[in-house]
């Protein structure tokens, strides 16, 4: 228990030091107007490294503040030794864990000097607080070296710490970044609201992709990471962010390339569509371009009018059955017809009717010979048929009797009927030295002496 001492303070100074010197625990002394007046050598052992130098002249205010670590805590242990001093009363007093010390704390008001306050370190105490603060700084020694931005903030918004890697991605200093709150770093404030929503609700947020904003205004992205926590007894959040700037761009950069490649595959799709139906098309227009060949052949080949081959399609037989026939040692002929009374049907009924008779004697005809000889009109009221494989020359006389026989018939058309006949020359294929053209030549000259003859009749060459 501290001894009343009721000395005038300004003869006792050295006294008063050797007294404050002496003793084995820290003493301060304060005086009437609450400045300090001395501190003794163990007071500055306990808590010289938070002060930076001799507490003497300090507002005793301001220096319980110092070791208290907080100016405006009135409901700590600073808060309660001004009180005791403003109300110059004595007490005991226990404050654990200021600074690396934890101590016992006593006061003792003393008549026209001040106050004295005697604070006695609690060895028994001491060793765990040590221990826990070298162990907060070395995790704040790990925390710095980082690579990940850390930083603790209260429920006022305010940082309680910040490590450099932090203080780098935002641009600014730590003084710089204890003056702002968390929420002043976001691209958008809509985002942290969300962060807190889910912190709210599950008391934590795992990596959390936000766009935040630097000192210069640059933004760049950013995963955080934050969950709710006690520290040094207020609850907090500690906040982890790590940046991926360069990594969101590459993600944006391999989203562009795989749009721009979609894009250029959908172009190619579109583009092979488009073959596709223009190769549709153009095989369309290849059948369309047959069938046009094949009617055009047909058309070539083929009369219009009685379907029968025309004189092209039959000269190609005529020399496939002459080559044939040369081969073989068989024997062909060809029939010349012309028909007799043909034109006065025409002058006369139209040419309506002149197609009617002439269709009406091409099935006539048709019916007078075998499939495998070939009746053709070579044009207008003229036809040339072709036999093949004979076994005699006298063979055509009964076909050419059979010929004329057919048209013994009237022929009927819409405006009426007429008789017509048939004059036709035979001649028959006399081996390799002839040729198409000279055997019809020799069918159409025995054809003319048929009409000379009297008409409706046949002649051989």
């Amino acid at each position: 228990m501290l001894e009343k001492i009721d000395v005038d303070y300004a003869d006792s100074t050295a006294l008063i030091e050797t007294i404050l010197n002496a003793m084995d625990h820290g003493v301060l002394l304060v005086d009437e107007h609450q400045k300090v007046r001395a501190a003794n050598p163990p007071f500055m052992r306990l808590f010289g490294p938070m002060l930076n130098g001799s507490p003497v002249g300090l507002s005793m205010d301001v220096l319980f503040a110092m070791l208290d670590g907080a100016h405006d805590d009135a409901g700590g242990w600073s808060g309660a030794l001004c009180e005791a001093v403003s109300a110059r009363r004595a007490f005991d007093y226990q404050r654990i864990g200021s600074g690396d010390a934890v101590c016992e704390v006593r006061g003792q008001p003393i008549e026209r000097i001040g106050y004295l306050f005697s604070f006695k370190d609690t060895p028994e105490q001491t060793l765990p607080e040590k221990v826990r603060r070298l162990q907060e700084r070395h995790i704040e020694q790990i925390l710095d070296n980082s690579p990940v931005g850390v930083n603790i903030v209260g429920q006022d918004g305010r940082r309680r710490y910040c490590n450099k890697k932090i203080c780098e991605l935002l641009g600014l200093s730590e003084a710089e970044l204890q003056r702002t709150q968390a929420g002043d770093h976001y691209a958008d404030p809509a985002i942290r609201s969300r962060i807190i929503e889910k912190m709210t609700k599950a008391g934590a947020v795992e990596n959390e992709e936000v766009e935040l904003v630097r000192k210069d205004g640059h933004h760049f992205w950013a995963l955080i990471s934050c969950r709710s926590f006690s520290y040094h007894g207020e609850e907090c959040v500690l906040g982890w962010v790590y940046e991926i700037t360069d990594r969101v761009e590459l993600e944006r950069s391999q989203m562009r390339s795989r749009e721009e490649l979609e894009m250029q595959v959908l172009e190619l799709r579109d583009r092979e569509e488009r073959m596709a139906r223009q190769a549709g098309e153009l095989e369309t227009l290849a059948v369309r371009l047959a069938e046009s060949e094949k009617k055009m052949a047909e058309l070539a080949n083929h009369d219009s009018l009685t379907g029968l081959p025309t004189l092209r399609l039959c000269h190609d037989r005529l020399q496939q059955a002459m080559a044939q026939a040369a081969r073989s040692q068989t024997l062909m002929a060809v029939f010349y017809v012309d028909l007799d009374g043909f034109k006065p049907v025409n002058d006369t009924y139209g040419h309506d009717a002149g197609d009617q008779v002439l269709k009406e004697a091409a099935q006539r005809m048709s019916g007078c010979f075998r499939e495998v000889d070939t009746v053709s009109r070579i044009g207008g009221d003229e036809f040339l048929i072709l036999l093949t494989g004979l076994g005699f020359r006298d063979v055509v006389v009964p076909l050419a009797d059979r010929l004329l026989s057919s048209f013994a018939d009237e022929f009927k058309f819409d405006e009426g009927g007429t008789n017509i006949g048939a004059s036709v020359g035979i001649a028959f294929f006399n081996g390799a030295s002839d040729t198409p053209e000279s055997l019809i030549k020799r069918a159409d000259k025995a054809m003319y002496d048929a009409k000379k003859n009297g008409k409706n009749r046949y002649s051989i060459a």
